[in-house]
């Protein structure tokens, strides 16, 4: 009988200490994942206001309103867009300032505008290191869920499979 409570106990103590250990996973990659995302959000935002300052001088050398720049405002505003799709649209107007930069040479020759690509370049360093972190420490963690017994305390602490971030790696050799 002692040797039935002792087996008992034994086996109680190794599945607590798996389940332990996995959960210090759990949260370990979660706790990355959060600072990843912290820090991606945080440089869309400051895009955004490297994208909104260039705007000014866009159209007042190319002497167009560009409608990608309102969609983006009006989106902005009702802060009910994901971080996925706030970084996509911001690449679409990325995108559209390195056409612009090919289209009219004499937009080159504006110095704030040259200062301007040199931050949106540092600003889209910044955005791949961060999404390579966040991709990292998300496929871990999915991989975890997939797994017995994680899936089940994953789904007790409300933490579900996400997708990974699409990199570009850089938006201006695209033209």
């Amino acid at each position: 009988m002692l040797l039935i409570i002792l087996t008992i106990v034994i086996i109680l103590t190794i599945i607590s200490s798996i389940i332990y250990n996995l959960n210090d996973k759990l949260n370990y990659y979660k706790l990355r994942i959060d600072k990843a995302e912290k820090q991606i959000e945080e440089e869309l935002d400051n895009r955004y206001e490297i994208v909104k300052e260039i705007q000014k001088t866009i159209e007042k050398t190319t002497k167009k309103e560009f409608k990608i720049y309102k969609d983006l405002d009006e989106l902005k505003d009702k802060q009910t867009i994901s971080t996925i799709e706030y970084d996509n649209l911001l690449n679409e107007l990325v995108n559209l300032i390195y056409l612009i930069e090919n289209d009219y040479p004499k937009i080159n020759k504006k110095q704030e505008f040259k200062d301007t690509l040199t931050r949106l370049n540092e600003s889209n360093t910044i955005i791949i290191a961060a999404k390579s972190f966040y991709n990292q420490s998300n496929t871990e963690i999915n991989n975890l869920l997939k797994k017995f017994p994680t899936n089940i305390l994953g789904k007790i602490k409300g933490i579900s499979i996400l997708p990974n971030y699409y990199i570009e790696e850089d938006l201006k050799d695209e033209y």
